[in-house]
């Protein structure tokens, strides 16, 4: 391997983008029933299968606590279906669970995830459970499976130089809602009224993360060029992910991006950056500038947030943020998710303090 990240340990987050990068170089994938493998960017594998559709695979894990687990498992997952313009069909289960838990909160869950699958029509179709030593809370992994018509896949590599750059939704919706709900104590103590914790906390249900329906209104006409939504690391991370898929610059207009109101008051409350704040919920895609008006008028007559928030320029012009002042600077860099860092500082505060 080429990474030479030091001897100190990985902080909890996603890989290094060099380590990664290093990493998938070392694993060439010549099967040519791989139509997509592991990439930068990429949000999920496509295989031909000699069907008339492509088969779409994704797997992805829930590892922290908190309301709904399982509707959460599979909006993750199909987010990343959606994006390559698939539709998720099949869903198979990790099911890691502490030992000790009771029979009723395993039903419990398992009833959740039923009602979750059938609210998108995805099959439950398998998987594993066990009682696993070491752990003190579930961890649910998924595998979904989905087919796309092969004239409509999208990929996040497929960003071509003069496209616009659209976002649908908002920053940061699932942060500012794990941090509303896990740490509302805190941020009224930092002056954050209950109505905006109250508000912010409430939206994993509602809107919710899933950008199911975004992206199927996106690619309704088949002219999108790529898609991708992003997660950990924020809307920036995204960006970067997205730039280096598709090997191109980025010109980007700060004032174009909605943050929202709740997740503005609650970053600048524990000195956090919402474009570096876990975002699930949003999603972003690029297209000729001909197709942007018709799109944007297909996501707000769903009542959904949408707006041109930049262009795709040559990768020489490099990864470009706007300031609301026209200054130019390069697009932020965050080595690990907004809320993970807060997560290990206030750990850190809170164990400064015990006695």
């Amino acid at each position: 391997m080429s990474w030479s990240g030091g001897a100190a340990g990985l902080p909890a987050g996603k890989l290094p983008v060099d380590l990664l990068r290093s990493l998938l170089s070392s694993n060439p994938i010549e099967d040519p029933a791989v139509v997509v493998g592991p990439g930068i960017g990429e949000d999920a594998a496509v295989l031909d299968v000699g069907a008339d559709e492509l088969l779409v695979a994704k797997t992805d894990p829930i590892t922290l606590a908190g309301a709904n687990p399982a509707r959460y498992l599979l909006a993750v997952n199909s987010n990343d279906i959606a994006v390559m313009g698939g539709e998720p069909r099949w869903l198979l289960v990790t099911a890691l669970l502490p030992e000790g838990i009771r029979a009723s909160e395993v039903a419990k869950l398992f009833d959740e995830m039923r009602a979750a699958c059938a609210e998108l029509g995805v099959g439950l179709v398998g998987g594993h459970t066990e009682m696993t030593v070491g752990l003190d809370r579930p961890i649910l992994v998924g595998c979904l499976l989905g087919t796309v018509r092969r004239d409509r896949l999208v990929r996040s590599s497929g960003a071509r130089p003069g496209d616009v750059v659209l976002l649908a939704g908002g920053v940061a919706l699932e942060g500012s809602a794990v941090l509303a709900r896990e740490h509302a104590e805190e941020l009224l103590r930092r002056g954050i009224p209950a109505a905006v914790i109250e508000a912010a906390a409430s939206w994993i249900e509602r809107p919710g993360i899933s950008v199911l329906t975004a992206a199927r209104l996106l690619n309704a006409e088949g002219q999108v060029h790529a898609m991708h939504d992003p997660t950990e690391g924020g809307l920036a991370t995204a960006l970067h992910e997205l730039a280096e898929a598709a090997k191109v610059g980025l010109r980007i207009h700060l004032n174009a991006i909605l943050v929202f109101e709740e997740c503005r008051a609650i970053c600048t409350a524990l000195g956090l950056d919402p474009l570096g704040l876990l975002a699930s919920g949003a999603l972003l895609a690029t297209m000729e500038p001909a197709a942007a008006t018709a799109a944007l008028e297909r996501l707000r007559q769903a009542g959904l947030a949408a707006e041109i928030i930049g262009e795709v320029v040559s990768p020489e012009q490099g990864r470009i943020l706007v300031l609301e002042s026209g200054r130019c600077v390069p697009i932020p860099v965050f080595a690990r998710d907004e809320l993970a860092r807060y997560l290990e500082t206030s750990g850190l505060a809170a164990r400064q303090a015990e006695p």
